[in-house]
């Protein structure tokens, strides 16, 4: 809830500035139509491409840990087969969320889906080659 509010608050203030730099701004007269065109600086991307993580689309799967108890519809979950209720790891694939409990147990959660994911999760902060190396380094 606080969340969400200074984010209002945020992008209200942004509009705000913007609305008084833009009031503030004037354009200059463009130049005659006799005048050559200048000459157009194409500049790279800010990152170079061995800096830069590659944005959710490109990746077969998102792993994110939740140590608090998992809340879905109301209740917390448990693992089925364990009945452990905290320290999850949730992966997000391109078609389903995927529970795993600490013992290793993982079953697919219709009832979470992407946009949850999205909502719950932070930036990516690492990139690992294979499923079994991000279970070695959760959240890294």
């Amino acid at each position: 809830m606080l969340r969400r509010r200074r984010e209002r608050q945020q992008r209200l203030q942004a509009r705000q500035q913007w609305e008084v730099w833009s009031a503030m701004h004037v354009e200059p007269d463009p130049a005659p139509s006799s005048a050559a065109p200048a000459a157009v600086a194409v500049v790279d991307d800010f990152l170079p491409p061995d800096l830069r993580m590659p944005s959710r689309e490109d990746l077969a799967g998102i792993l994110m840990p939740h140590e608090a108890p998992l809340v879905i519809d109301g209740e917390v979950h448990a693992c089925a087969d364990c009945g452990a209720y905290r320290q999850w790891i949730v992966a997000s694939t391109r078609d389903s969320v995927w529970l795993r409990c600490p013992a290793g147990h993982e079953r697919p959660e219709s009832r979470l889906d992407a946009a949850w994911f999205n909502r719950v999760s932070g930036p990516i902060t690492a990139q690992h080659a294979s499923y079994e190396e991000c279970l070695r380094h959760p959240g890294s």
